[in-house]
């Protein structure tokens, strides 16, 4: 009986071989690489208050790159998702995780829209004129940072339950990881009003981590003859 690092037999082992399973899962690489790309770049503020970093980052050239690789690791990982569900690679049982997932990704990659957009805001935002792009950001943020990185690390938990492997749980590890970190950062961000708390955000990295190698684990369970 075959087996891989991902413990898929019979119809699921063929399945991640088919060509929709494996741009899933390539796709997912993308998105991971994608996203880490944006969240490096994204530009650092400071300063002794919120608005203050707030108003460096906009200015910052950056700004807009790094939101628009990070929407577009976000789309491409919805993308993905949804085909590594259809093709069922992951069997029934994981089934809801995986709408779960790509619920909140979607809501993640929508409240992206004004973050990135927020960046033509420099201008009023240092004048004190109306900011209603930043606005939203801030406050969706703090909604659907903390679902996408629960929600992701609570799979990534149950896949490595699946799996039994080593390899499996280091990476739920890394997932975890990124929930106690980006996951926090947006609400504590929120209610403390620290600037300091924006140090949180690159625990993205730690998701990102979890979303390529899970695609590679996924594409070399695939390949002829691997065991």
């Amino acid at each position: 009986m075959e087996s891989t690092d991902l413990r898929l037999t019979g119809t699921g082992a063929a399945r991640v071989g088919e060509p929709g399973g494996r741009v899933g899962a390539a796709l997912l690489a993308i998105a991971g690489i994608s996203m880490a790309a944006g969240g490096l770049l994204h530009p650092h503020g400071s300063g002794d208050t919120v608005d203050e970093a707030l108003g460096g980052m906009l200015a910052s050239p950056l700004w807009n790159l790094s939101h628009l690789l990070v929407l577009a690791g976000l789309i491409i990982g919805i993308a993905g998702f949804v085909l590594v569900r259809r093709s069922d690679v992951l069997g029934a049982s994981l089934r809801r995780w995986l709408t779960l997932v790509i619920v909140t990704w979607s809501l993640a990659a929508v409240e992206t829209v004004p973050h990135l957009l927020a960046g033509g805001e420099h201008a009023a935002h240092v004048s004190g004129g109306p900011t209603p792009m930043t606005d939203a950001h801030v406050l969706l943020s703090t909604i659907t940072t903390p679902l996408l990185a629960v929600i992701t690390a609570l799979f990534a938990i149950q896949l490595a339950r699946h799996a039994r492997t080593a390899v499996a749980w280091v990476l739920a590890g890394f997932a975890l990881l990124g929930a106690v970190t980006f996951g926090a950062a947006s609400p504590l961000l929120a209610i403390t009003g620290n600037p300091a708390v924006s140090a949180l955000f690159p625990g993205q990295l730690f998701i990102d981590v979890w979303l390529v190698g899970t695609a590679v684990r996924l594409l070399s369970s695939g390949r002829p003859g691997h065991r």
